[in-house]
């Protein structure tokens, strides 16, 4: 069952945690790989491991932010939340978001946006960083959501992240994986999967 969170900061602390810990992973299976004790293989599907895991914890922490902001509660800087609801608890916010839905959706960053403008006054303080970082947010949702389903349609969706990356359709399509160890073009001292990690933090930091 999920939790019944009281503090952003809870939650936040927790996601934190959570983080370096996968970082560290990683980190962890760079070693090994550099002194020969991983394949590439094994490689890739740690990274793709870590990817998902990091994700999922995100997605724990916008929800769990989102819910208590229908509450009012205030930021981690004491800045006070605008609600257009007006719950009895934790649980009983979700369920009026959820309302006839089988489950909620915090990994689609137009769903988050939406779903902000509705419930909180002018979005705050969840509107703005997603909306920034909306481009960012989607490439890694369809990269998410392929490793979830390896179906025909992410693997679309993937193939146009390659697409963006290559300039053209690559002869081989590499495995998620393999794409978040690729270099990234706007640092070259990082590889994908690190700068997942650093915009996850960042928009952490920007919604707490």
């Amino acid at each position: 069952m999920a939790k019944k969170r009281i503090k952003i900061s809870a939650a936040y602390n927790d996601f934190s945690s959570q983080i370096n810990s996968l970082k560290k992973f990683d980190s962890t299976n760079q070693t090994n790989f550099q002194s020969n004790n991983l394949s590439k293989k094994q490689l890739y599907f740690l990274t793709e491991s870590i990817f998902f895991n990091a994700f999922r914890e995100y997605e724990n922490l916008i929800r769990d932010v989102f819910i208590l902001y229908t509450q009012e509660k205030k930021r981690t800087n004491g800045t006070k939340v605008k609600s257009f609801l007006k719950p009895k608890d934790f649980f009983h916010a979700e369920s009026l978001i959820k309302s006839s839905m089988q489950f909620l959706d915090w990994n689609s960053p137009n769903t988050v946006i939406d779903r902000s403008e509705l419930y909180l006054k002018d979005g705050y303080p969840i509107k703005l960083p997603y909306t920034v970082n909306r481009t960012e947010l989607t490439q890694y949702k369809r990269l998410r959501n392929h490793i979830a389903h390896n179906s025909v349609e992410s693997l679309s969706g993937f193939k146009r992240i390659l697409r963006s990356y290559y300039g053209t359709n690559p002869l081989k399509t590499p495995s998620v994986g393999e794409y978040l160890m690729l270099t990234s073009k706007r640092d070259g001292t990082k590889y994908h999967l690190l700068e997942f990690f650093e915009l996850l933090e960042d928009m952490a930091v920007k919604i707490k």
